[in-house]
């Protein structure tokens, strides 16, 4: 697998101690975290100050969004719904072009309780920005490299969180199943096309947490996000059936790299996830994971690693690695 990732995770390391802060609106309680509306005016404001750096596109709409909003009866649901954005991060004006630079993919905000990283990775893009032609590593990344980024990929789930936290929402708000006020929607994490539903890695209760939804990719949030890696990453290294050739390395001619973050548990999480046994690429993939624990200490979640918790069927992680050839993190 091709990852180029040394001096990314060096960057990655940095950015703690790089924190971005401005007259922007932040979530009640938590002076450090910006909100959903505070950070995307922030990452505006980021494009339009450095337009040959960051770019942003419209990739999606969420739920809400798709479906006109509805009355709920006991919360205040946001009407409109959201847009989901993509970030792309390079030197535009670089000698090198894009179809010739690395691309990689990073993704925050999918459970919506888990307030700390849209935070994380706005501040990621930020040092990237300000580090641009003042840090050398930064600046050969942006210069042979894209960073696209979706802080956001479950906006109408963050307003659900950031307005009514002891809800600790972490689905969509897709009311479909007969839950309760605070336990409906699906989880995008089990939403994907890549063994859905397998085993016990996910839930068939719509009220579950971890309710993986009605069919695979039925999400207007995970349909977002799909369609953009398939657009994002190359269509020659794929499997022409993921599922029955999942025991088949990819090999080492592989290109691009998938991050998903998540603030809870302290663990590297890669392939597989959807059961306890190793990828046939697992040595590469525990290479880069071990990469991640050099800088952070956490644990390995992954098949056939020791700190292996439950089986997750359906998660993007998989479905980056087993459907478009990336290589994946969690």
């Amino acid at each position: 697998m091709k990852a180029s990732s040394s001096s990314f995770f060096i960057s990655f390391a940095a950015i703690i101690s790089h924190g971005v802060y401005g007259a922007y609106d932040t979530i009640q309680g938590r002076s450090c975290f910006r909100s959903l509306d505070g950070m995307m005016e922030s990452m505006n404001d980021l494009s339009n100050n450095y337009p040959d750096l960051v770019s942003i596109e419209d990739i999606g709409d969420s739920y809400l969004k798709n479906n006109n909003g509805r009355p709920d009866g006991k919360y205040d649901i946001p009407l409109g719904g959201y847009d989901i954005y993509a970030l792309k991060v390079t030197d535009s004006k670089s000698a090198r072009q894009s179809n010739a630079k690395g691309k990689m993919l990073i993704t925050s905000g999918v459970h919506a309780r888990e307030l700390a990283t849209p935070e994380l990775l706005g501040r990621f893009v930020e040092t990237l920005v300000h580090g641009h032609k003042k840090d050398a590593d930064i600046t050969w990344i942006l210069q042979h490299n894209e960073i696209h980024c979706i802080l956001y990929v479950n906006p109408d789930g963050r307003y659900m969180a950031e307005k009514y936290p002891n809800l600790r929402w972490r689905k969509n708000l897709n009311p479909a199943g007969g839950c309760g006020d605070d336990s409906y929607g699906v989880d995008i994490n089990r939403n994907m096309d890549f063994m859905w539903a397998y085993a016990d890695g996910s839930s068939r209760n719509p009220c579950d947490s971890d309710f993986h939804g009605r069919a695979a990719e039925t999400e207007p949030e995970t349909q977002a996000l799909a369609d953009y890696a398939r657009r994002l990453f190359p269509a020659s290294q794929r499997k022409k059936n993921p599922e029955s050739e999942r025991n088949k390395p990819f090999g080492e001619d592989i290109t691009g790299m998938y991050v998903d973050i998540h603030s809870s548990g302290g663990y590297v999480y890669y392939p597989w996830g959807h059961i306890n046994s190793q990828s046939p690429d697992d040595a590469a993939l525990q290479a880069l994971g071990r990469k991640m624990n050099y800088f952070n200490q956490y644990k390995m979640w992954a098949g056939g690693q020791k700190d292996f918790l439950y089986p997750a069927s359906g998660d993007i992680s998989d479905w980056m690695y087993a459907a478009l050839g990336v290589a994946s993190m969690g």
